[in-house]
């Protein structure tokens, strides 16, 4: 029987290095690819995970993965670039990274038959009129998406099922709602927001909300859709919860200075421009954009009974989440 290996794209990310600690606490062979050797020392440490140095753009640097022409491939693509606003440049090498790196992944994956798992997001799928129930869907039309980085997740996607229909590829796809919990390396938006609120930043919430799911439970998620029979896909969310429910976990967590001001969208919207100057001033990213905020009212009523029958998704309570979240941000001296 032939061995079989794990490829994780993106592991010095978020999902990716979460991700690459659980295959390996379950004894699993990891081929981690990653762009800089620094970042992998930072993030993944000592690991017992092959390092593979490259750009998943790089057909290449792909197939230089794939050492084993006996062994089994499982490969997890959850490498992506998040560029929610910004000038052409930055959102041509995005679309690059997240689409024309998904296909040259896909052939790939054809090439040795490998099982692809692609991490898509939520924000591939088509928003439905507030308070309709969404679930999972194989229209990945990017004229009904909002939103240049949602764009590209559902164009990579389209990709996937069509290599799957036409070119008999055996492929799952994951979509996970806003991403909580410990481990985040970068600045997720809901990471950002814990940092903020304990540094004093945040002087009120935001009406809206959204879904947010557990780190560990995404990942969980991704693993168990191995199993899924190919052309599947699964909505990987969580709990709805609004911006005064999440500011007052935090104070009830931190003991940090408690929010009692809700500003009206409206208001928000106003104070953008000075956000974003803010934030260019202190060298950081603003909290909130145009596009998080229009997401914050969007509907994210999303159901998640299929991971949970199929695949035994269970994600925990937001508030597990932040407590863990504060308590690895103490931990890496970032608050």
């Amino acid at each position: 029987m032939s061995n079989k290996i794990y490829i994780v794209t993106g592991a010095t990310g978020f999902v990716g290095s979460t991700l690459v600690e659980q295959l390996l606490k379950e004894g699993k062979t990891v081929h981690a690819m990653v762009r800089s050797k620094e970042k992998a020392q930072e993030v993944l440490g000592e690991t017992s995970a092959k390092l593979f140095f490259g750009d998943a753009r790089n057909e290449s640097d792909i197939e230089a993965l794939f050492t084993d022409p006996d062994a089994t491939y499982i490969f997890m693509h959850s490498a992506a670039m998040v560029v929610l606003n910004g000038k052409k440049p930055i959102l041509a090498q995005m679309h690059k990274v997240n689409v024309e790196g998904t296909k040259q992944i896909i052939e790939s994956c054809l090439r040795h038959n490998a099982k692809l798992i692609y991490v898509s997001s939520v924000h591939a799928i088509p928003v439905l009129p507030k308070k309709s129930l969404m679930t999972e869907t194989l229209d990945f039309n990017t004229k009904k998406i909002k939103g240049r980085y949602a764009k590209s997740k559902a164009e990579a996607s389209a990709l996937v099922i069509d290599a799957v229909k036409n070119r008999n590829l055996n492929a799952v796809i994951v979509h996970p709602a806003a991403i909580s919990g410990p481990g985040d390396p970068g600045q997720t938006h809901l990471t950002q927001m814990v940092i903020d609120y304990m540094k004093g930043r945040i002087p009120a919430a935001t009406k809206g909300g959204y879904n947010f799911v557990d780190i560990r439970d995404v990942c969980f998620g991704i693993i168990a859709a191995e199993k899924a029979e190919s052309g599947q896909t699964y909505l990987l969310t969580g709990h709805y919860i609004s911006v005064t429910e999440v500011l007052t976990i935090l104070y009830e967590e931190t003991g940090c200075k408690k929010i009692t001001k809700t500003y009206p969208m409206w208001l928000a919207r106003v104070g953008l421009p000075f956000l974003a100057a803010k934030a260019k001033m202190a060298n950081t990213r603003p909290l909130y954009t145009s596009y998080s905020l229009y997401t914050l009212q969007s509907n994210s009523n999303f159901s998640n009974e299929k991971a949970v029958k199929e695949l035994g998704f269970n994600p925990r309570e937001l508030r597990e989440s932040l407590r863990d979240t504060v308590q690895y941000l103490k931990d890496k001296g970032r608050v």
